[in-house]
């Protein structure tokens, strides 16, 4: 999680203003060895999508709890906190 964090603030910084259907295909090509398609989120049996999309999914919502990033217009922002 402490990755994909990480990894959020910089495309942030650096690119600015970004969706997450954007983000992921930024962060897969900068983490491929942590972003494998090849393993589902599996909770009792049932598929939920792409378990490394679920931990930036996570990694989103902390830095949105510290008040470091935010989502107006379907775009996650920096603060500048």
């Amino acid at each position: 999680n402490a990755i994909f964090a990480d990894t959020l603030l910089y495309l942030l910084k650096k690119r600015g203003a970004l969706t997450t259907e954007e983000i992921h295909p930024l962060i897969q090509t900068i983490h491929p060895d942590i972003c494998d398609d090849s393993i589902d989120r599996v909770i009792d049996g049932q598929h939920f999508g792409k378990k490394w999309k679920h931990l930036v999914r996570d990694a989103q919502q902390t830095l949105k709890k510290k008040g470091k990033i935010l989502l107006k217009n379907n775009k996650w922002y920096l603060t500048g906190v």
